[in-house]
């Protein structure tokens, strides 16, 4: 389908601005429920072993605690193939920081204040938490994330580079970091035990990941389960899963069903249990004959991955299809430690290896005496190293260039280490960066037309088109967006469009490597009317609008959602599965 963009591309006020602006966007804590309970984890103090022994008496004892969940007592989960979100199922302790109980309470600061007065026993065992790239518990994965090969190898990069006129052989190495978006990762769960129906207001860069995720480990059909996220404040990939935290505030909520469950992560607990990005130690080798063009590439990576599970970053792909070379190898090893996983985060793995494989080509400039651009733009592929394929888009030259004409690249010193200023080196620099583009079919969208007696005819008006996809905001204008890329699909100019949390979300519309779901309701006001086709999306027929709840419940499941869509209805989904 050809689309004629007339909205996207230009400039349009942010849908939610104004809620935003005006503080009254709610995000997964913020979303009014009734007489809530507050969740505060108790967390493990040692890196490997074994709980003997939970005295939670003192906890209990205190005014306001409602329940302490521990391996003892909590929900047994339907599915723990999963180590990382077999939360409170054994008294196995895999790393420190590791949810060890839970404490309930009237209040967030009573359920803080109890979660230290439980008193928890280990078996301690030995365990290893710093990476040693000569461990000998090292191992090739069998892939990379998310489903690169581990290795790769063409020509015979160790013979080209013992010929090479220039070679720069280098260890590189970047430190563990983490995600912490402005809003941490939180969860409101309810659980209504009689309908089997759970709620989640969830703070996620995947609405159906988390659905899916949790109707498996809890034995629920997708429909009994309804994940909700309107706003989201920041993820950089860390909400593009689920993690361990979303596993305990259900297991909470199911402790004590009719009452919601709040939880939100404190900065401390963010550094624990949401992933990081894998420290790294990158071997690069680059061989270059006398014009600087490259004869060999070699990129070696080693990482750490928690022992309970295995997450390896693909690294060293960056090095697979950034600049030509007859010979290359890009490895990648992994050492496993009693730590907590590593995950998503920014740009995994193009960051930290375009970081290692550029200033490997900046110190090469320096050895064969070449201006860095020029050593890049003589090294440019016209076809993808790794696949031989086109590229889709690739525009570095004529980046590199415009970026030195702006700069006055050619006017700096370009002496390393030549200026000291009040303590500090001065000098200039360049680096190229590379992000792959996927495309993912199978998303669709759901398009109906509401007429609205309100409007004139005689003026081209005669209703709404409203436009239901998943996907998931987080703060990068989507909203807004999607509705510009409906309107051009169908022909009409953007009108006011809200978004709306649905029950039971669509297919997952991917962003980056995962799905992300929320419902969009843009209203696109033109005469047309009937179904239209937006890509491979089902159509309906325009239909009566639906009776709706005139007051909201007063307690219960039923008040959550009345709070966080007051006048949309709200039926009862017929239950699936176990």
């Amino acid at each position: 389908m050809s689309i004629t963009a007339r909205s996207m591309g230009t400039s349009q006020p942010r849908i939610e601005g104004p809620q935003k602006v005006a503080g009254t966007a709610p995000y997964a804590f913020e979303h009014p429920v009734v007489r809530p309970l507050y969740l505060h984890p108790v967390q493990s103090t040692i890196a490997r072993g074994r709980i003997t022994a939970i005295d939670a008496s003192a906890a209990e004892a205190l005014d306001g605690v409602v329940a302490v969940i521990t391996h003892e007592n909590a929900v047994r989960l339907a599915d723990t193939s999963d180590a990382e979100w077999s939360v409170l199922q054994t008294p196995e302790v895999r790393f420190r920081g590791q949810y060890v109980a839970g404490v309930l309470a009237e209040g967030s600061e009573i359920a803080r204040q109890a979660a230290e007065l439980v008193a928890v026993t280990y078996d301690q065992d030995t365990h290893v938490a710093s990476l040693d790239e000569h461990s000998p518990d090292l191992y090739a994965p069998d892939v990379v994330n998310p489903a690169f090969a581990t290795d790769e190898s063409i020509g015979d990069p160790d013979a080209a580079l013992a010929a090479a006129e220039y070679t720069v052989r280098q260890t590189y190495t970047t430190a563990m970091t983490h995600n912490n978006p402005m809003e941490p990762h939180t969860t409101i769960a309810s659980w209504d035990a009689e309908g089997g129906r759970l709620t989640l207001f969830e703070s996620t860069q995947g609405v159906v990941t988390t659905r899916d995720a949790v109707t498996s480990l809890f034995g629920l059909g997708a429909d009994a389960v309804a994940v909700i996220a309107p706003h989201v404040g920041g993820g950089f990939g860390s909400k593009g899963n689920v993690h361990a935290n979303t596993v305990l505030a259900t297991l909470a909520a199911m402790a004590v069903p009719g009452r919601a469950v709040k939880y939100a992560l404190t900065r401390q607990q963010m550094f624990d249990l949401v992933g990081y990005r894998t420290p790294t130690i990158q071997h690069v080798a680059l061989g270059a004959d006398t014009d600087g063009t490259l004869t060999a590439i070699t990129h070696d990576v080693v990482e750490q991955t928690a022992r309970f599970k295995e997450f390896a970053e693909q690294t060293a792909t960056y090095s697979r299809s950034m600049y030509a070379t007859p010979n290359r190898r890009t490895t990648h090893r992994l050492v496993p430690l009693d730590v907590g996983i590593a995950s998503w985060m920014r740009a995994p793995g193009e960051a930290p290896g375009s970081f290692a494989a550029e200033v490997a080509m900046d110190e090469l400039a320096v050895v064969t005496g070449l201006d860095p651009i020029e050593l890049r733009v003589r090294n440019e592929p016209t076809v993808s190293p790794e696949s031989g394929l086109p590229f889709s888009s690739r525009n570095l030259v004529a980046c590199l260039r415009r970026g030195a004409e702006r700069f006055a690249w050619s006017h700096r010193d370009p002496q390393p280490r030549a200026r000291l200023v009040d303590g500090w080196w001065h000098g200039t620099g360049v680096a190229s960066s590379s992000y792959p583009v996927f495309s993912m079919p199978g998303s669709t969208a759901v398009i109906r037309f509401h007429r609205d007696p309100s409007l004139d005819p005689a003026l081209g008006a005669t209703g709404r088109y409203e436009v239901e996809l998943a996907a998931a905001d987080i703060g990068t204008g989507a909203r807004t967006v999607l509705t510009q890329i409906a309107a051009d699909a169908l022909g009409r100019r953007p009108g006011a469009a809200r978004g709306q949390p649905r029950r039971r979300p669509r297919r997952g519309l991917r962003a980056g490597r995962r799905r992300r779901a929320l419902r969009r309701d843009g209203r696109l006001v033109g005469p047309r009317r009937g179904p239209r086709r937006l890509g491979a999306a089902p159509l309906r027929e325009p239909r009566p609008r639906r009776r709706r709840h005139r007051h909201p419940p007063r307690s219960g499941l039923g008040a959550a959602r009345a709070a966080v869509a007051p006048g949309c209805e709200v039926r009862p989904a017929p239950r699936r599965g176990p």
